[in-house]
């Protein structure tokens, strides 16, 4: 399968599956940057309450900090990123029932982020994992599987 795996990254094949899926892929991705751009404003924030904090037993991930608010009379959910080192007092410090301010953006308000506004990096990183490189992986992973078939 390996060898099949070269062949394939090295062939014809390669070029004909990806420029197509890049440039579709491409366009969703960018699509989403700038629909989630404006949270990166900090224009755009509402009132939100912290709806869980602390520990879950047999969680992946173990510690969450969840969140909710409303944008224009629509419930949204969101979590907060938690770093390994001090996990324990950002848990203290937002217990459940805490009101935080939530930045998110206009054009799709699911995208939010509590406290402070996105930066840059974690907007375009966010929709370049999962616009892009996601369909990308699994697109050329079935082609390969495709391609070993067909050369068998």
């Amino acid at each position: 399968m390996e060898s099949e795996f070269i062949n394939y990254l090295s062939g014809n094949w390669v070029i004909w599956v990806n420029i197509p899926v890049l440039i579709l892929f491409g366009l969703v991705a960018y699509n989403a940057y700038t629909r989630r751009w404006s949270a990166k404003t900090g224009k755009h924030s509402t009132n939100g309450h912290i709806t869980w904090s602390g520990k879950i037993p047999g969680g992946r991930p173990p510690y969450l900090v969840s969140y909710s608010c409303y944008v224009d009379g629509t419930l949204y959910n969101g979590q907060i990123n938690l770093p390994f080192l001090s996990v324990d007092r950002i848990i203290e410090n937002n217990s459940k029932g805490k009101e935080i301010i939530v930045y998110y953006a206009k054009k799709e308000p699911g995208f939010s982020k509590a406290f402070r506004p996105p930066n840059h990096y974690q907007i375009i990183g966010n929709s370049l994992i999962t616009h892009l490189l996601l369909p990308l992986f699994f697109i050329n992973l079935i082609f390969t599987f495709i391609y070993w078939l067909a050369n068998t």
